[in-house]
């Protein structure tokens, strides 16, 4: 008689809840993946899909304030933007007959880096484009933030323009990219979502390629130039000097790592220099926020090998290269936890994770993951931590507490079953009740069935993206998946996004 017969399902699951659902599912694959319901794959829907790289840059959002998460899908080889909004049903008891209602909005130029926010406070998210590679006045890749704004009618239209010089902080820099990455917090808690913009070619104190970062406050009017500010290894509060090829701002992050009500900002700089002042293993950098925004008063570097992170930073490669902030406890009430991805380590890839506490991002309980070794799957290349995110994705609850957020790593270039960079994510889980994240429950999702991507496909890179929100209001997030490389029939590199849903089963439950 199994464990499974003898003790009920319920508290299996409290208990513990990876071991119960591995004996009441049956015998685990053999690459263990994690199971999926009525999956979905948005395909490319355009009648020229070739070289589309749809499904480049994706995020949720509830654009249209019903309540119900939305998805938008970039492509980066053309000026359309696909927003898909997300319709309410029951996962268990009917299919998708509809399960998102969908449009195609055409943009200023091409671009994947997307994020989304209520920056006027009008209840519906915007969407924040950067266009990196753009021409200002002349200078060639100085860089273009466009602001997308639904208006109740459904009429979509650019809510403002960022670039720098002019009304916002800076003047337009060669190759300077601003745009590259963003991120949205509410750095002064005024209750408008406020947007860091990353510029990873900035020119600082005549360093070609240092970086830097700009921060704009929202208003009732939207994003808006005034208190808008650049932030570099200069002026951020630290005592380093910018440095040639530094990065700053390659990846960045928001959240309230002290649970003070202010979000903080935390700037990726991947080819920061280690100690030793030779080897560039990157870093990150934590600025504060206050109720005049974020200030450089209480500043903090990490790096890995140092001040108790793990690693050795002159072996790491490019850590700061993708940021996550999310509640990683399961406890009921605790600060923003931040990890890290270090893709270029060797091995493979890695990432960190510092947790949150009331004093602030704490190095006491940090730690490093690396990709596990599973049948059919190589890593060696895998650049494990390219992407991150984060959310709620098992719905597990004992009493007043319930998991805290399990954290998805993008691996685009592993290999699968001998098909080189096919792609994975993986999937890192809480324990209920713990407080962090458990290294042993660490499972992948393949692109192959009964993923409807099937496949392993070379050079697919599944995972190159990642978003998540509750696309059927159904309480639960999902989580879905970017795999711009995905060739259609003959249209090479179309592009695809794998959506899986979240259920009892989905994110706990492996493959029968």
């Amino acid at each position: 008689m199994s464990i499974a017969t003898i003790m009920p399902a319920a508290w299996l699951r409290r208990r513990w809840p990876w071991l119960a659902v591995a004996m009441l599912a049956g015998p685990v694959a053999a690459a263990d993946q994690v199971g999926a319901f009525r999956n979905l794959l948005l395909r490319n829907p355009y009648a020229d899909p070739a070289g589309g790289n749809f499904g480049r840059g994706i995020v949720g959002g509830d654009f249209d304030d019903d309540g119900v998460d939305d998805l938008a899908i970039a492509e980066s080889g053309s000026t359309r933007l696909r927003i898909a909004l997300g319709a309410a049903w029951n996962l268990p008891t009917t299919s998708p007959v509809i399960p998102f209602l969908p449009s195609t909005v055409t943009t200023p130029f091409q671009s994947g880096v997307l994020a989304s926010g209520d920056f006027d406070g009008d209840g519906r998210d915007e969407i924040a484009i950067g266009h990196p590679f753009v021409s200002v006045g002349g200078a060639a890749g100085a860089g273009t933030v466009y602001v997308l704004d639904r208006a109740a009618n459904g009429t979509w239209s650019v809510q403002v323009t960022i670039r720098a010089g002019g009304t916002f902080p800076g003047s337009p820099v060669a190759q300077a990219h601003l745009g590259n990455a963003l991120a949205v917090g509410d750095f002064d808690d005024d209750g408008y979502d406020d947007l860091a913009i990353g510029l990873r070619g900035q020119v600082v104190d005549g360093q070609s390629g240092a970086g830097a970062v700009m921060v704009v406050y929202g208003t009732a009017g939207g994003l808006a130039a005034p208190g808008a500010r650049l932030f570099d290894r200069s002026n951020d509060g630290l005592t380093f000097a910018p440095r040639e090829s530094d990065r700053y701002g390659w990846a960045l992050a928001a959240g309230d790592f002290d649970d003070d009500g202010y979000d903080e900002l935390v700037v990726g700089v991947p080819n920061a220099t280690c100690p030793n002042g030779t080897d560039r293993g990157g870093g990150v950098v934590a600025l504060a926020g206050s109720a005049g925004g974020v200030v450089t008063s209480a500043t903090r570097i990490w790096r890995p090998g140092v001040l108790g992170i793990g690693g050795d930073c002159a072996t790491s490669g490019g850590f700061g290269s993708a940021l996550a902030a999310g509640e990683f406890d399961s406890l009921i009430v605790t600060p923003d936890d931040l990890a890290i991805g270090a893709p270029t380590t060797a091995g493979g890839g890695a990432v960190h994770v510092i947790y949150g506490s009331f004093d602030g991002l704490d190095a006491a309980r940090n730690q490093r993951l690396t990709p596990p070794v599973r049948p059919g799957i190589d890593s060696s290349a895998a650049r494990f931590g390219q992407v991150l995110a984060n959310a709620r994705l098992a719905y597990e609850c004992a009493f007043i507490t319930c998991l805290g957020h399990s954290l998805a790593i993008g691996a685009p270039f592993t290999d699968v079953d001998g098909v080189d960079a096919a792609g994975a994510v993986w999937l890192v889980m809480p324990l209920l009740g713990e407080s962090s994240l458990d290294p042993a429950s660490i499972r992948p999702i393949l692109p192959k069935a009964p993923l409807r991507i099937a496949g392993p496909h070379a050079n697919e890179q599944f995972g190159a993206s990642l978003a998540v929100g509750d696309f059927n209001d159904d309480s639960r997030t999902d989580l879905a998946i970017g795999a711009y490389l995905y060739d259609e029939a003959d249209a090479t590199d179309a592009g695809a996004v794998q959506l899986l849903y979240q259920s009892d089963y989905l994110f706990v439950d492996p493959f029968e």
